[in-house]
């Protein structure tokens, strides 16, 4: 009898089972992350909101370090959008009910946040600008940007699967995306090898990176480059920092790039990393 072969959405739905029985600490996020696996899953993106982008267009933009999604009209579907966004919320809402989240869902639902301003916001390199529009209606900028996160991934992580090609011909010595622009949302050490890679959290691409080198300021500087981890992590998770600008990358030792959805179960697993970097003055961009 063949076995069948577990879907995306039943790994990283297993993984984060075995996450919130290791550390119940995270039982509440893990279910609510667990909730939204169906929406997230890239299946949902529709035939007609991925691009063409002419190889020797996309070879132009990214010699001169323009992501290649920079620029380009996306079409994200309003009514999905609203759909997905506000199940996030209700989700999250029933978890912890302050209000938080229902008054995320109000303003989507009632125009005052615009889907179409939003992405484009996103994926014109100015996240700034979500944070800066949520305080303004007195919501909370931090969920904000991480339900519209949740609600993009599919569509832009679709659209990235559909013009990762164009990358292969172009160096990236660059700290944030080549596809959609957005910092890294942490990285990876692959294979033997330990080569370094750096994740978007948006539309999960992949570009291999030096090991000696931060991500924001490109210093090399060996003695400003560093690791924080809990004992007995450091061959699993780390966070890399720089004393330079203060900032920091959380990165996971694994064989091979994680799938889509097993990078935000990665994400969630590594959050003491967030909290450690955090505490001694370190910075993400993302």
């Amino acid at each position: 009898m063949t076995r069948k072969t577990p879907s995306a959405i039943e790994t990283a739905a297993a993984e984060l089972d075995r996450l919130a029985a290791a550390r119940p600490a995270l039982l509440s996020h893990c279910q609510w992350l667990r909730t939204l696996l169906p929406d997230l899953d890239t299946q949902l993106a529709v035939p007609e909101s991925l691009l063409q982008i002419e190889p020797e267009h996309a070879k132009t933009k990214l010699q001169a370090g323009i992501p290649l999604l920079r620029g380009e009209q996306i079409t994200v579907d309003a009514k999905m959008f609203r759909r997905h966004w506000q199940r996030a919320c209700a989700t999250l809402e029933k978890q912890q009910a302050d209000g938080v989240a229902a008054a995320l869902n109000a303003a989507v639902q009632n125009n005052r946040l615009d889907a179409a301003g939003l992405v484009s916001a996103v994926l014109a390199g100015q996240p700034e600008t979500v944070r800066d529009l949520a305080e303004e209606l007195g919501l909370d900028p931090g969920l904000t940007t991480t339900i519209l996160r949740f609600t993009l991934f599919p569509i832009i992580t679709a659209i990235e699967g559909s013009v990762n090609s164009l990358r292969t011909s172009v160096i990236w010595e660059r700290g944030y995306c080549p596809t959609c622009g957005s910092w890294p949302l942490l990285g990876e050490f692959r294979g033997l090898s330990q080569s370094r890679f750096l994740r978007c959290g948006l539309c999960a691409a992949g570009w291999e990176v030096p090991r000696q080198w931060c991500a924001y300021c490109g210093n090399r500087d060996h003695e400003q480059l560093g690791f924080l981890h809990s004992e007995g992590e450091d061959a699993k998770y780390r966070a890399a920092v720089c004393d330079a600008c203060r900032g920091y990358v959380k990165m996971i030792s694994t064989l091979y790039a994680l799938p889509p959805l097993n990078l935000i179960v990665a994400d969630v697993a590594t959050l003491h990393l967030d909290l450690a970097a955090a505490e001694r003055g370190y910075s993400n961009h993302f």
